[in-house]
């Protein structure tokens, strides 16, 4: 089944990539796929995972996620800030925003499902969670700047994310042991069960859009991506190793290791910074994350650590 369940992954990426190449669908509609799962299908996600998590459960595995999130996200980012000083303006708030953040939504979420139980995905959407204060939270304003004007843009993202209103209804129907309508519930099951397929098909397509080997010559980005995909991870697991539970220290490691976000393309085009480079840094860390943790994945599940 997980073998089949990574044939999925690779097929749905070569679909989305083909599907424009022949031209079956627009390019345009490229745009549109991230608010689509941002905005209905990832919130749906979130509050079913959340809500059918029990919460002693949730309790034991949330606030230990939430330290260590806080903790690996924030630390190279700070770290960053005086290597990136003599950056040129738009690049260095790139940098620093790939140090610090992963793309839990679009690939951590859809290749850790293929293997965790429910309870353990707990603490990859717990991750993703706090991702979201922390990229609407401090990382937005580094791109937008500091105006007045821009930290009421923030505020409104902030108070208008779907996922954090997700994630708290989620938690209260967990806690207070809340029973949707079946409608409801097959209502939310089927649009959390679009993210995978959907996700997949939107990498598909940005392959296509940008190239598959387009970064070859960018020493930057393929040094990026060994940092975040393979060191970063090692260095998170030999030190989460003393603190946690064998398997939430090989999930958060796990996760810490996701690769570039997709939102860093989007704000990029958005805000007049470096694009390209952006690009560069996604593809190959995000090809290298689904070889590399696939294969770890597989090898842990096997050795029933996880699963």
């Amino acid at each position: 089944m997980q073998f089949d369940g990574f044939l999925f992954f690779v097929i749905v990426i070569c679909i989305g990539y083909f599907s424009v190449k022949l031209r079956l669908v627009p390019e345009s509609i490229t745009d549109s796929l991230p608010s689509l799962l941002l905005n209905v299908c990832f919130p749906a996600m979130l509050f079913v995972n959340f809500a059918g998590t029990d919460k002693d459960a949730l309790l034991h595995t949330g606030l230990p996620t939430v330290i260590v999130t806080l903790i690996f996200s924030l630390l190279p980012f700070f770290i960053s800030i005086p290597l990136t000083r003599k950056l040129d303006d738009s690049r260095r708030p790139l940098v620093r925003y790939l140090t610090g953040i992963g793309n839990t939504s679009f690939v951590c979420i859809p290749l850790l499902s293929l293997f965790l139980t429910g309870s353990q995905l707990s603490a990859v959407f717990v991750h993703g969670a706090v991702m979201d204060f922390l990229i609407w939270g401090m990382h937005h304003q580094i791109f937008i700047g500091s105006s007045s004007k821009n930290r009421r843009e923030i505020v409104r993202k902030i108070l208008l994310t779907p996922n954090i209103y997700a994630v708290i209804l989620g938690i209260l129907c967990s806690v207070f042991s809340v029973t949707l309508p079946g409608f409801l519930q097959y209502t939310l099951d089927g649009l959390a069960a679009s993210v995978s397929p959907i996700a997949l098909l939107f990498i598909g397509m940005l392959i296509c859009r940008y190239g598959l080997f387009g970064w070859v010559k960018n020493r930057f980005a393929i040094l990026y991506s060994v940092c975040k995909v393979l060191l970063f991870p090692c260095l998170a697991f030999a030190i989460l190793y003393f603190f946690l539970p064998l398997d939430l220290a090989c999930i958060l490691a796990i996760v810490l290791g996701s690769p570039a976000p997709i939102s860093a393309v989007l704000w990029c085009k958005q805000y007049g910074k470096d694009t390209e480079l952006a690009v560069d840094c996604l593809i190959p860390s995000t090809i290298l994350y689904f070889i590399v943790m696939g294969a770890l994945l597989v090898v842990l599940t096997n050795a029933g650590i996880l699963g």
